[in-house]
Protein backbone atom coordinates (compact mmCIF):
# COMPACT_ATOMS: atom_id res chain seq x y z
CA UNK A 1 0.00 0.00 0.00
CA UNK A 2 2.92 2.52 0.66
CA UNK A 3 4.84 1.84 -2.26
CA UNK A 4 1.30 2.62 -4.47
CA UNK A 5 1.02 5.30 -2.74
CA UNK A 6 4.40 6.24 -3.55
CA UNK A 7 4.00 5.98 -6.85
CA UNK A 8 1.11 7.50 -7.35
CA UNK A 9 2.63 10.78 -5.70
CA UNK A 10 5.55 10.48 -7.68
CA UNK A 11 6.45 12.68 -10.56
CA UNK A 12 6.29 10.30 -13.25
CA UNK A 13 7.69 11.51 -16.55
CA UNK A 14 5.67 10.48 -19.70
CA UNK A 15 6.81 10.61 -22.96
CA UNK A 16 5.11 13.36 -24.33
CA UNK A 17 4.83 12.83 -28.16
CA UNK A 18 6.39 15.81 -30.09
CA UNK A 19 4.28 15.83 -32.90
CA UNK A 20 1.16 15.69 -31.34
CA UNK A 21 2.69 18.52 -29.38
CA UNK A 22 3.39 20.84 -31.81
CA UNK A 23 0.26 20.43 -33.54
CA UNK A 24 -1.64 21.15 -30.48
CA UNK A 25 0.54 24.43 -30.19
CA UNK A 26 -0.02 25.48 -33.16
CA UNK A 27 -3.66 24.66 -33.28
CA UNK A 28 -4.13 26.48 -29.69
CA UNK A 29 -2.54 29.45 -31.52
CA UNK A 30 -4.74 29.40 -34.34
CA UNK A 31 -7.75 28.70 -32.27
CA UNK A 32 -6.62 31.58 -30.60
CA UNK A 33 -6.32 34.37 -33.15
CA UNK A 34 -9.83 33.25 -34.34
CA UNK A 35 -11.02 33.97 -31.06
CA UNK A 36 -9.03 37.22 -31.30
CA UNK A 37 -11.07 37.92 -34.56
CA UNK A 38 -14.48 37.00 -32.94
CA UNK A 39 -14.05 39.07 -29.85
CA UNK A 40 -12.81 42.36 -31.89
CA UNK A 41 -15.63 42.33 -34.43
CA UNK A 42 -18.68 40.38 -32.01
CA UNK A 43 -17.40 41.45 -28.93
CA UNK A 44 -19.76 44.67 -27.07
CA UNK A 45 -17.05 45.77 -24.21
CA UNK A 46 -16.30 49.37 -24.44
CA UNK A 47 -12.71 48.75 -23.51
CA UNK A 48 -9.95 48.37 -26.28
CA UNK A 49 -11.29 44.93 -27.55
CA UNK A 50 -7.81 44.71 -29.79
CA UNK A 51 -5.78 45.42 -27.00
CA UNK A 52 -7.64 43.06 -24.46
CA UNK A 53 -7.66 40.30 -27.21
CA UNK A 54 -3.48 40.17 -27.63
CA UNK A 55 -3.57 38.42 -24.34
CA UNK A 56 -5.76 35.32 -26.20
CA UNK A 57 -2.70 33.84 -27.66
CA UNK A 58 0.01 34.09 -24.82
CA UNK A 59 -3.13 32.70 -22.28
CA UNK A 60 -3.93 29.91 -24.45
CA UNK A 61 -0.74 28.38 -25.69
CA UNK A 62 0.63 28.69 -21.71
CA UNK A 63 -2.28 26.95 -20.89
CA UNK A 64 -1.65 24.39 -23.17
CA UNK A 65 1.62 23.53 -22.56
CA UNK A 66 1.35 23.46 -18.56
CA UNK A 67 -1.57 21.01 -18.92
CA UNK A 68 0.64 19.11 -21.15
CA UNK A 69 3.55 19.06 -18.55
CA UNK A 70 1.74 18.33 -15.84
CA UNK A 71 -0.96 16.33 -16.71
CA UNK A 72 0.75 12.82 -16.20
CA UNK A 73 1.78 13.87 -12.80
CA UNK A 74 -0.23 14.46 -9.29
CA UNK A 75 2.47 16.35 -7.95
CA UNK A 76 3.18 18.73 -10.52
CA UNK A 77 -0.25 19.57 -10.39
CA UNK A 78 -0.49 20.48 -6.67
CA UNK A 79 2.81 22.67 -7.60
CA UNK A 80 0.66 24.28 -10.00
CA UNK A 81 -2.04 24.70 -7.87
CA UNK A 82 -0.02 26.28 -5.00
CA UNK A 83 2.16 28.55 -7.84
CA UNK A 84 -1.43 29.69 -9.23
CA UNK A 85 -2.95 30.53 -5.60
CA UNK A 86 0.16 32.93 -5.61
CA UNK A 87 -0.35 34.40 -9.09
CA UNK A 88 -3.36 36.40 -9.70
CA UNK A 89 -4.68 38.92 -12.87
CA UNK A 90 -3.89 41.87 -11.99
CA UNK A 91 -5.50 43.33 -14.97
CA UNK A 92 -9.02 44.97 -14.08
CA UNK A 93 -11.27 42.86 -15.42
CA UNK A 94 -14.13 45.86 -16.53
CA UNK A 95 -16.90 43.86 -18.08
CA UNK A 96 -18.50 40.74 -17.67
CA UNK A 97 -17.63 40.03 -21.61
CA UNK A 98 -14.40 40.24 -20.82
CA UNK A 99 -13.88 37.92 -17.93
CA UNK A 100 -16.41 34.99 -20.52
CA UNK A 101 -13.59 35.15 -23.32
CA UNK A 102 -10.73 34.22 -20.76
CA UNK A 103 -11.92 31.09 -20.06
CA UNK A 104 -13.06 30.11 -23.12
CA UNK A 105 -9.42 30.68 -23.84
CA UNK A 106 -8.45 29.01 -20.87
CA UNK A 107 -10.90 26.00 -21.75
CA UNK A 108 -9.28 26.11 -25.03
CA UNK A 109 -5.63 25.73 -24.01
CA UNK A 110 -7.22 23.07 -21.48
CA UNK A 111 -8.82 20.67 -23.80
CA UNK A 112 -5.77 21.18 -26.36
CA UNK A 113 -3.33 20.46 -23.26
CA UNK A 114 -5.22 17.25 -22.39
CA UNK A 115 -5.01 16.44 -25.64
CA UNK A 116 -8.58 16.45 -26.21
CA UNK A 117 -8.40 18.12 -29.84
CA UNK A 118 -11.52 17.32 -31.77
CA UNK A 119 -13.74 18.23 -28.51
CA UNK A 120 -11.85 21.43 -28.43
CA UNK A 121 -12.21 22.65 -31.61
CA UNK A 122 -16.18 21.35 -32.17
CA UNK A 123 -16.67 23.45 -29.22
CA UNK A 124 -15.05 26.60 -29.98
CA UNK A 125 -16.84 26.41 -33.39
CA UNK A 126 -20.18 25.81 -32.00
CA UNK A 127 -19.36 28.47 -29.26
CA UNK A 128 -18.12 30.85 -32.15
CA UNK A 129 -21.07 30.35 -34.21
CA UNK A 130 -23.50 30.84 -30.95
CA UNK A 131 -21.46 34.36 -30.45
CA UNK A 132 -22.15 35.56 -33.97
CA UNK A 133 -25.79 34.92 -34.52
CA UNK A 134 -26.33 35.70 -30.80
CA UNK A 135 -24.35 39.13 -31.93
CA UNK A 136 -26.20 39.58 -35.42
CA UNK A 137 -29.65 38.96 -34.09
CA UNK A 138 -28.86 41.44 -30.99
CA UNK A 139 -28.08 44.11 -33.54
CA UNK A 140 -30.91 44.33 -35.18
CA UNK A 141 -33.14 45.01 -31.93
CA UNK A 142 -30.13 46.79 -29.92
CA UNK A 143 -28.59 49.29 -32.70
CA UNK A 144 -28.03 51.83 -30.28
CA UNK A 145 -24.63 51.75 -28.45
CA UNK A 146 -23.55 54.29 -26.16
CA UNK A 147 -20.33 56.55 -26.55
CA UNK A 148 -18.07 57.45 -23.60
CA UNK A 149 -15.86 60.46 -24.35
CA UNK A 150 -13.25 61.48 -22.24
CA UNK A 151 -11.38 64.98 -22.73
CA UNK A 152 -8.27 65.88 -21.03
CA UNK A 153 -6.47 68.97 -21.21
CA UNK A 154 -2.31 69.10 -19.91
CA UNK A 155 -2.33 72.70 -20.46
CA UNK A 156 -3.44 75.68 -18.31
CA UNK A 157 -5.75 76.72 -20.66
CA UNK A 158 -9.18 75.81 -20.15
CA UNK A 159 -11.12 73.37 -22.86
CA UNK A 160 -14.06 74.90 -24.39
CA UNK A 161 -16.90 73.31 -24.42
CA UNK A 162 -18.46 74.73 -27.30
CA UNK A 163 -14.64 74.19 -29.38
CA UNK A 164 -15.90 70.41 -28.57
CA UNK A 165 -18.98 70.28 -29.59
CA UNK A 166 -17.78 72.14 -33.00
CA UNK A 167 -15.17 69.30 -33.74
CA UNK A 168 -17.83 66.73 -32.93
CA UNK A 169 -20.35 67.73 -35.50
Amino acid sequence: MNQTLNEFLATSTANIPILGFILNIILSALLAISLSWVYIKYGNSLSNRKQFSKNFLLLCTTTMLMITIVKSSLALSLGLVGALSIIRFRAAIKEPEELAYLFLVIAMGLGLGANQTAITIISFIIISIIIIIAKTFSKKFHDTQNLHLAIQSTGAQRININDILEILK
